[in-house]
């Protein structure tokens, strides 16, 4: 832009130009652009607005708050930026003033349903659930076809084990823009649990690898109904449903599937079967093992650890890129009273293992690290076999401990997924777990006390 129309730009076109500029990813010159009005106009809250909801964006919180917070001082009636507050508040487990932010964000634009989304989400991060339901329902009642709306919704009733309805919200799942592309183009009908005499049906896992595990066990059904079972599946799964009995044929990836009748969602089978809580498919174990692979675990841990003590795997970790992963993980340091246990030898079950706790593993002689030998889900199963107990955060292994009839402890957040249901300690989906739910959110150190005292009990 040359000079003199540079000059002739006013602020109004200014800001609308960064932001077309963030619309387009252009980032670095948006925040150029904003930086250049400050400089101009100190205070400008469109540009500080902006800087913020790109500095969100980008992660870095702290600077993005102070942002918003300097734009909302000076223009209170844009609900978007208080939406983003909410959201960033939220993060931090600023739980008071994300519930804050959320109202201002409601109040200036009441008829915007992202904006009842957004305080429903802070209401349930604060175990306000009734009033996260009632602000999804205003959410739908606005826009009918929100996916976040429904699915937010259908994970309440879920955790309250109204799985009817529960169901067919959750069924939205796939309508989130975060899913958006990650399912194959599909030419085939979708399964709807119709008998398929001669029929060739598609198994398609559209979630993360716990709910694959979780979902599988609807697998030995649906044979039922179709005689000819396709799977195709990345290594990781293949490994461990591979073998499965009642599957045909697995191949690399979806499009190597050849010609096929129909597909399924594997997260869509309980709806299909109309499942409630007394009808969970529950006989444990529904997965099983290589057996060489299981005598080789043993004879690995053995060499390992050769006194033989009471033996524990651990996990404290989920998928980095899992959206609620920062509340249900924990650094492996804030696990030490559970490792502290005398008696105890630790195994660590977590993939990929977190750079930063590196060197606090390190100094632990009670605990030996097997992630580099845990090729797959396949060989980590193999090695539960010669585990007396796992103990886990929120994540596949305890889905995999579960559906192999392993005892496993579960540190659950709050707010929980919302198959760990409410209050319970037990889990109908998995018998032989227990679960140790946090009272507050972010609070880990009663949880991990609680383990501590119930694991030396056991070690007795």
């Amino acid at each position: 832009m040359s000079e003199s129309s540079a000059q002739k730009e006013t602020v109004e076109q200014a800001l609308a130009r960064a932001l077309n500029a963030a619309k387009l990813r252009r980032t670095n010159e948006a925040v150029g652009i904003c930086r250049d009005l400050l400089v101009a106009t100190p205070g400008l809250p469109g540009a500080l607005g902006l800087m913020g909801g790109i500095f969100g964006q980008e992660g870095r919180t702290d600077e993005a708050i102070e942002m918003l917070k300097l734009a909302v001082a000076g223009q209170p009636n844009v609900g978007n930026w208080h939406l983003n507050l909410c959201s960033l508040y939220r993060s931090k487990t600023m739980l008071d003033e994300a519930l804050a932010s959320g109202l201002e964000a409601v109040k200036h634009s009441p008829d915007t349903a992202p904006h009842r989304v957004e305080l429903a989400l802070a209401h349930l991060a604060r175990g306000e659930r009734e009033a996260a339901s009632l602000r999804y329902r205003e959410a739908l009642g606005r826009e009918p076809d929100n996916p976040a709306a429904h699915m937010g919704l259908g994970e309440l009733l879920l955790s309250y084990g109204e799985y009817p309805p529960g169901w067919m919200e959750y069924a939205w799942r796939n309508k989130l823009d975060q899913a958006r592309g990650t399912l194959p183009r599909m030419v085939a009908a979708q399964w709807n649990g119709m008998n398929l005499p001669g029929g060739t049906l598609l198994l398609v896992a559209d979630q993360g690898f716990g709910d694959m595990i979780q979902f599988a066990r609807y697998i030995p059904w649906v044979k039922r109904r179709v005689p000819r079972l396709l799977v195709g599946w990345g290594p990781e799964v293949t490994a461990l449903l591979g073998p499965h009995p009642d599957i045909d044929a697995h191949f690399p990836t979806w499009a190597d599937a050849p010609a096929h009748d129909a597909y399924v969602l594997l997260s869509s089978l309980p709806q299909i079967f109309n499942t409630e809580l007394a009808t969970i498919p529950s006989p444990v174990p529904y997965l099983s093992m290589d057996a060489e692979r299981v005598a080789f675990w043993r004879r690995r841990l053995d060499e390992l650890k050769p006194a033989r003590r009471m033996r524990v795997g651990l996990a404290w970790s989920g998928r980095p890129t899992h959206p609620n992963n920062a509340r249900r993980s924990v650094r492996m340091e804030t696990v030490a009273p559970i490792l502290a246990v005398q008696g105890v030898d630790f195994f660590g079950l977590q993939k990929p293992f977190p750079e930063e706790d590196r060197q606090f593993a390190a100094a632990l002689a009670n605990f030996t690290d097997l992630s580099q030998e845990l090729a797959s889900f396949a060989e980590t199963g193999a090695a539960m076999h010669s585990l007396d107990l796992v103990v886990a955060v929120d994540t596949a292994v305890v889905h995999l401990a579960g559906a192999l009839g392993v005892a496993a402890w579960v540190l659950v957040p709050e707010p929980a997924d919302w198959r760990w249901l409410l209050q319970r300690e037990d889990s109908p989906w998995y018998p032989t777990l227990r679960l140790f739910r946090q009272v507050r959110p972010a609070d880990w150190s009663p949880v991990v006390g609680s383990v501590a005292d119930a694991l030396r009990t056991r070690v007795g």
